[in-house]
């Protein structure tokens, strides 16, 4: 019964096959929560910095040379540094985290927030966000004559905001 028993013994094995790293978070389901909220938090950092990039390429600025100025800058994520310029401005969309798994780990962040601290607000409206792209995202894909299956990447929750932009931001 004690979990830190089963940490021990089983971290080596669990570090050797497929995690890198095993920390132990708390009682039973906390690993969970602090994955769904790590999941979260990427995501606000995605669509931040989207939002962000395409007010700024209405303003008139390349979103390559935004993306420089707060890569050198405390605005900057791995989001900003990584994500949006592999995979969405070179409209590859290909991190290889599936949407709809991202949308369910949005989906239990906000409803661990909304228990733990229902005062909170973003946390319920990243998980929004990210549930309507999926939503977009499969409803296109059915209208396409497509399979119709989950398999949109997380990055391509940014075309939902392009839509709603007028604009993307694949480098011109």
């Amino acid at each position: 019964n004690d979990p830190h028993i089963v940490t021990t013994t089983l971290q080596p094995l669990l570090e050797s096959s497929f995690a890198g790293k095993v920390v132990h978070c708390g009682p039973i389901g906390s690993g969970m929560a602090v994955k769904a909220i790590n999941n979260v938090l990427m995501s606000a950092h995605l669509l931040m910095g989207a939002e962000g990039l395409l007010a700024l390429k209405k303003f008139g600025v390349d979103p390559t040379t935004a993306l420089e100025v707060l890569n050198s800058s405390s605005g900057r994520s791995l989001q900003t540094m990584e994500r949006l310029p592999q995979d969405v401005l070179t409209g590859t969309f290909d991190f290889g985290f599936k949407l709809p798994l991202m949308a369910k780990d949005c989906r239990i962040a906000a409803s661990i927030a909304e228990e733990q601290f229902p005062q909170g607000t973003l946390i319920p409206e990243v998980s929004k966000l990210m549930n309507q792209a999926n939503e977009l995202l499969l409803d296109n894909s059915h209208n396409k004559e497509s399979s119709g299956d989950d398999d949109a990447d997380v990055t391509e929750a940014v075309k939902m905001l392009e839509d709603l932009a007028g604009t993307d931001l694949r480098s011109s």
